[in-house]
């Protein structure tokens, strides 16, 4: 039994493990897998980090045009900020200056209406003054021949019509020195109660 024991560990050392591979196709396994390697790091591994390369790059680009379009984007905004704000300036000092423009064309306006009703008051006192000297003139006139035919009718006696004229307009002047001196005598008298 004993014997029996000792061949069949024997013969159990000699055959194989079932999880352990034989001891040359673990060299030849070890060896392939080396060569393996070996022509993936020369081939395969050298296409894969220059993909990882370019992906790198085109994110890294992507990033830096993306950055690029960012500031551009805020370069732009703020120009037209920039440009908002001007033209808001712009008109306001448009308003500003139709503001202006308004009051000035106002003013010149009134000075205009102002100096136009000037001349028409110039005027119309002018056409008054013209108006009251033509009828004092016909007044004289009509005075001085009724003064004539009264003195003619009172004196009997006809007088020619140059002397006539000139003795009713000397008349006449005498009368207006005597009133000019009565109402400067009654503007003293008024002045005099004023102050009393």
């Amino acid at each position: 039994m004993q014997l029996a024991y000792v061949l069949a560990q024997e013969t159990a050392e000699h055959e194989q493990n079932p999880i352990l591979p034989a001891s040359n196709e673990l060299i030849w396994g070890t060896v392939a897998f080396l060569i393996l390697l070996f022509l993936m790091y020369r081939t395969v591994f050298p296409s894969i980090n220059q993909a990882f390369k370019d992906r790198r790059a085109n994110i890294e680009g992507k990033l830096e045009k993306a950055e690029k379009d960012r500031e551009e984007a805020e370069q732009l905004l703020e120009q037209y900020r920039r440009r908002l704000r001007d033209a808001e300036d712009e008109t306001q000092r448009i308003l500003e200056e139709a503001r202006a423009n308004a009051e000035r064309v106002r003013r010149d306006l009134l000075g205009k209406a102002e100096a136009d009703a000037g001349r028409e008051l110039d005027r119309a006192r002018q056409a008054i003054r013209a108006e009251r000297d033509q009828a004092i003139r016909q007044l004289r006139n009509e005075v001085g021949t009724l003064a004539v035919e009264l003195a003619t009718r009172v004196v009997g006696d006809s007088l020619d019509r140059d002397r006539q004229l000139r003795l009713v307009d000397e008349y006449i002047d005498e009368l207006g020195n005597q009133a000019q001196a009565g109402a400067l005598t009654g503007r003293r008298e008024d002045g005099d109660g004023d102050r009393g």
